[in-house]
């Protein structure tokens, strides 16, 4: 009996995507916190806009249009202008990915660092959809609170 190397060949392909489709994939959390992990990396702030929460967009966005009344209207500043990197080392780069604990509404991933560092991201379900949850800071002087309006 003489095997075929081109049956050999397609009998290896096909049992090495059978194995992958068997293996089980990263939980969604973790899928959603390496996406963010890797647009702050690559300081991709639209990318790292569309990955984050709607409490954190709504903040972005009045704060954009804020700073566009500030300067007196002369430029739209865009809400992706108004996220800035801090505490993270633009070197970051995840070696290890760990859902730490998912709920059907929220979850947290630790994500570490090639150089040991940790960082802790904690997300939100919104409509199926997993979103870093971002800690907002107060409003800035003279700006409007919309809670608050009558």
């Amino acid at each position: 009996m003489r095997i075929d190397a081109v049956h050999l060949a397609r009998t290896l392909v096909l049992s090495v995507v059978l194995l992958a489709v068997g293996c089980k994939d990263e939980p969604a959390p973790v899928v959603a916190a390496k996406q963010f992990a890797s647009a702050v990396r690559s300081r991709d702030t639209k990318a790292m806009l569309e990955l984050v929460d709607a409490q954190t967009v709504a903040y972005v966005e009045d704060t954009a249009e804020g700073a566009s009344d500030q300067i007196g209207g002369r430029r739209t500043v865009q809400p992706s202008e108004m996220l800035q990197v801090v505490d993270v080392d633009a070197r970051f780069a995840t070696v290890k990915a760990e859902l730490l604990a998912e709920t059907a509404d929220a979850a947290t991933v630790r994500l570490t660092g090639a150089d040991g560092t940790e960082h802790q991201v904690r997300l939100v379900n919104e409509d199926g959809a997993w979103k870093v949850s971002l800690p907002t800071p107060p409003k800035p002087a003279g700006m409007r609170d919309e809670s608050n309006d009558d």
